[in-house]
């Protein structure tokens, strides 16, 4: 009943930093249409909920919602498959557990081709490389009741990591650029870096590094005990934090940089640009200070060509209101045909 008495529905995205909020003018259907925006900070449910209340008056209950999510110990790792084995019932689930340390019963996984992102299953077996994909179940759950406290119906809950790397490949094959770009995902306690390259994403073992990790390195070297004072001067680009960015990301840049010159060496392919994911306008400077340090530049990302290129439609004034880090979400709704912006291999 709740989707006969509309067809509108929001796309929402919960990253470490933001809530990204779209309204669609329909959930589903051929053409997607967005009719308005909005941002707020991840820590203000009372101000989501109040927000989705204004965007979906017609919704009394629940709005139906396609809804991306950053788990905090997500799985997205490539793997080498044996095929002669993967018949066996056992054999992923013991892969989990001895390379992972998953125990698969309490954990969702999926199987994507790393060279296009298309499912994986009994009808269409792997036969060699995969990306495995999947959260704990326990961690699926607590998202799913975030969404429902906030006032969403999941229609539909992904790891949008997934997405990201769809987008970012899209957006460069709009662009005519075939060159590897290496994607950075920076949460509070990690960060995950994912390359995509001529034959596919590769990807390397989570950084224990993260925001939190950065905001002391930030009060050693300002002198502070207030980190609270210090994050908030993260958050707005300080020029003073700008300067000290080389020190204060020396210890990521030396667990990225060993990565990135692996897979140099493995595919001899040169990675050029960086991209860091949902990284709201106050913490541009840190994707910007990173692809520096690793002597890349930082992807520029201008939302509204895209939507464009997708025939995604909105109101004339809304595409320009869509900073680089608006890509995330609109990977959730993008209809990417895989043929049509994978990397091609050698």
């Amino acid at each position: 009943m709740l989707f006969r008495r509309s067809r509108s529905g929001v796309v929402i995205e919960i990253n470490p930093f933001r809530v990204l909020l779209a309204r669609l003018g329909r959930l589903g259907g051929d053409a997607v249409h967005i009719e308005q925006v909005a941002e707020l900070p991840a820590d203000d449910p009372v101000g989501v909920r109040r927000e989705l209340r204004r965007l979906f008056p017609e919704h009394k209950n629940y709005v139906p919602g396609i809804c991306g999510i950053f788990p905090p110990t997500r799985l997205l790792q490539r793997e080498e498959l044996n095929a002669k084995k993967f018949a066996d019932p056992d054999y992923l689930s013991n892969l989990l557990a001895g390379q992972y340390k998953i125990p698969a019963e309490k954990w969702r996984v999926g199987l994507v081709s790393p060279f296009d992102g298309a499912p994986f299953g009994p009808k269409n077996p792997p036969v060699k490389d995969v990306l495995l994909c999947g959260e704990a179940t326990d961690e699926l759950l607590v998202a799913q009741h975030r969404f429902l406290d906030l006032g969403v119906l999941p229609r539909r809950m992904e790891i949008a990591s997934l997405a990201v790397l769809g987008g970012v490949q899209s957006y460069q094959a709009m662009m005519g650029d075939a060159r590897p770009v290496a994607i950075v995902e920076l949460d509070f306690h990690r960060t995950y870096l994912f390359i995509l390259g001529k034959n596919g994403v590769h990807t390397s073992a989570p950084i224990a590094f993260g925001f939190n990790a950065l905001i002391e390195a930030a009060c050693k070297e300002l002198g502070s005990e207030d980190a609270t004072a210090v994050r908030a001067r993260l958050a707005t680009g300080e020029a003073a934090i700008v300067a000290r960015s080389p020190r204060l990301l020396r210890q990521l840049v030396r667990n990225l940089k060993p990565a990135v010159d692996y897979f140099e060496l493995q595919t001899g392919q040169r990675v050029n640009d960086l991209y860091c994911t949902f990284l709201p306008p106050g913490l541009a400077w840190l994707g910007q200070a990173l692809a520096a340090s690793l002597e890349m530049q930082d992807l520029p990302v201008v939302c509204a060509d895209w939507l464009k290129h997708l025939a995604i439609t909105s109101p004339d004034d809304l595409p320009a209101r869509l900073g680089s880090h608006w890509l995330s979400l609109i990977s959730l709704i993008a209809r990417l045909s895989p043929a049509s912006h994978a990397k091609k291999t050698e």
